[in-house]
This record gives C-alpha cells, sequence and structure tokens, in this order.
C-alpha cells in the first residue's frame, strides 16, 4: 500500500484513504485468521496507530475481536460479520437475485449475509411488500417505501431472528408470491441445511407454507457452502426449491444435482 505521494513524501489519507486501509488490514486478518498488530503495520506500511484506528472500527462493526495485541475474526452468526466473508461472491449473488424480484411482490426473506446485500438490491421496487422474522433485515428497508411485516417471536440476539411457534404459525396465515433464504451448509444425501434448529423450523415453515400458496423459493448462497454437512436440515425434497443462486464456484457434481432435480441454478 503507498504512504507516499509521487514525491515520496507522505501521503495525507483523508477520508477515501483511510477507508483503503481498514479494508486491507480487515482483508489480511480474513486471511490470515488472526494477526499481530506489530505485524500488519509492517505488512501495510502504516503506523500501528493506524492499524489499531482500522482494528477499533472493524471491531466495532462485528469483524474482528482484540485480544492482547492482535485480532481475530470473529466467528459468530451476527449478520455484519458473516457478509464480510465471501463478501465479492455474495455481492455478485445479491445482484443477480434482484432481478428476480418484480413490482406489487410480496416476499418472504430470512436471515443471512447473501439476504441482507439482495435486500439493500430491492428497496426500490415500486409496491414491494417484505415479510421477514429477522430486525437487521426489517431495518435494511429503512427510509424506503417498502412496506415491511415483521413477525414475532423468541428473539436470538446474535443473528436478530425472531424464532419458535408464534414465527411458524404466522407463516402458515399469511400469502406470498417468493421467498429468499440463505443456507449454511448442502449435501446430496441430505440436501440444504442451516447451523441454527429453530430457524431451520422458520425455513421449513415457509417452503411448507409457499408450496401451498405457489411461492417461488430461491436460496442465496455462496459456494462454499456446497458438501458442507450442518446439524439441522431444511429441505431434502428439492421439488420445494424453484432455484439457487449462487456464484461460478459451485462444484459441478452440485450443479448437475441440482439441474437434474429440477433446480434452477444462475452462478
Amino acid at each position: 500500500m503507498k504512504t507516499t505521494d509521487p514525491q515520496g513524501k507522505p501521503r495525507g489519507r483523508g477520508r477515501l484513504g483511510n477507508l483503503d486501509i481498514i479494508n486491507a488490514v480487515r482483508d489480511a486478518v480474513l486471511r490470515a485468521g488472526s494477526s499481530r498488530v506489530a505485524d500488519l503495520a509492517a505488512e501495510l506500511k502504516v503506523s500501528e496507530v493506524t492499524i489499531r484506528k482500522s482494528l477499533d472500527e472493524l471491531e466495532r462493526q462485528g469483524i474482528v475481536r482484540r485480544f492482547h495485541g492482535e485480532a481475530r475474526i470473529y466467528d459468530g452468526d451476527d449478520i455484519p460479520f458473516r457478509m464480510h466473508v465471501h463478501y465479492t461472491e455474495k455481492q455478485a449473488i445479491a445482484d443477480k437475485a434482484a432481478s428476480l424480484v418484480e413490482m406489487g411482490d410480496t416476499v418472504i426473506l430470512e436471515a443471512g449475509s447473501a439476504i441482507a446485500m439482495f435486500a439493500q438490491r430491492i428497496k426500490n421496487v415500486p409496491g414491494l411488500t417484505v415479510i421477514t422474522s429477522n430486525l437487521f433485515i426489517a431495518r435494511s428497508f429503512r427510509g424506503s417505501k417498502v412496506r415491511v411485516i415483521v413477525l414475532g417471536g423468541l428473539y436470538q440476539e446474535e443473528s436478530e431472528s425472531l424464532v419458535g411457534p408464534a414465527v411458524c404459525e404466522a407463516i402458515r396465515s399469511v400469502g406470498f408470491s417468493k421467498s429468499f433464504f440463505g443456507v449454511s451448509g448442502f449435501t446430496i444425501s441430505d440436501g440444504f441445511m442451516l447451523n441454527d434448529i429453530a430457524r431451520a423450523e422458520v425455513t421449513r415453515a415457509v417452503l411448507e407454507r409457499g408450496s401451498e400458496c405457489g411461492a417461488k423459493a430461491w436460496i442465496l448462497t455462496d459456494s462454499s457452502k456446497f458438501g458442507v454437512s450442518h446439524a439441522a436440515n431444511i429441505c431434502s425434497d428439492l421439488s420445494l426449491v424453484a432455484g439457487v443462486v449462487t456464484d461460478a464456484g459451485i462444484p459441478d457434481e452440485y450443479r448437475r444435482h441440482l439441474e437434474a432435480s429440477g433446480v434452477k441454478v444462475l452462478s
């Protein structure tokens, strides 16, 4: 990273420069898993004070945690952290998925980092109604004309999801045209999975209700989830899923399996 101007003088970073450094620090920590402040300063050719300020901001965003002179990737389930893992792929996924939403649609959005990025892309769709059980997703539509319906239930602090029987019962009473949700894993033997049993129950309720009211279900997930198994199955019956929006890294065997099962794959 350049820290001098063409004449060799120290570069004044300004707001853009500061953002460049924060992003560079974020990427370095995500690559390594953990990094010491001194090592980051040497790698990026900036002062340790600058590194600490960048880490303060990244910790505020929920991306890293600080431990005695080093920073480690935060491995929790909150959406702001997960949005920065496979960030580029998820941005492209969100862009592709946005074309699936039409004027006047009523859609259900479940929790997920790709879903959160997707929500930003559909804020200006005319006549859109969004039903969600996630407070982070609901807040994404602040300042827009989108009608937002939040389904109440037991609050999960880290993921900001609302779960439990009340949410599932509410889903069974609403109609919608499309649903979009993220997953934590997929295997050929077990189908799509989540790492949270309570959220999986909500997603299964969405899929079941969607099959009753003719809604199309779309899964938004980056390719790293394929071949990964998790605790809670949400869908082994692939006839319930209209399609998957992912990136070009999806292994051929999973693409072939999905397409042979009638699931459209957008990558």
